[in-house]
């Protein structure tokens, strides 16, 4: 029997994140394991190896889906401009994101999984700037 890993497949997930200024950052990723809780253990310890302090942070979505990798990638163009790099490197540093309107994110994330897209268009500064304000505060 042949086992194999289908890479188009994967999980989207959003964890919020509260530091304790106050300041709150949606990391944006996804993953191949069956639980995306299993990834935000690991973000977590690394912020407690890089800072000495684990930040508050909720599991926001945790969905499978087809084309995970494409939809993150969408995300993490479209929304570059808010991008959130902490002092120290951290895992998923680069896929962290504040100001964000949480609610309208999630829904964006679950759109694009439901709608009949095999693949995400590349858009051009203008659609990137419209979904921007979309999902920004």
């Amino acid at each position: 029997m042949a086992f194999f890993k289908r890479n188009d497949i994967g999980r989207l997930y959003v964890i919020k994140i509260v530091l304790p200024d106050d300041t709150v950052v949606h990391k944006i990723g996804m993953c191949h394991s069956n639980r995306a809780t299993d990834r935000m253990m690991e973000i977590l310890k690394s912020w407690f190896i890089s800072f000495r302090f684990v930040p508050y942070a909720e599991l926001k979505l945790d969905m499978q889906c087809q084309n995970a990798l494409v939809i993150e990638k969408y995300i993490h163009s479209v929304l570059r401009p808010v991008s959130f790099e902490p002092n120290h490197k951290v895992q998923g540093h680069t896929e962290m994101f504040v100001n964000i309107n949480e609610a309208r994110l999630l829904w964006f994330i679950k759109a694009c999984e439901n709608s009949s897209y095999s693949y995400m268009r590349a858009v051009n500064e203008k659609q990137a700037l419209a979904v921007y304000k979309l999902l920004t505060i």
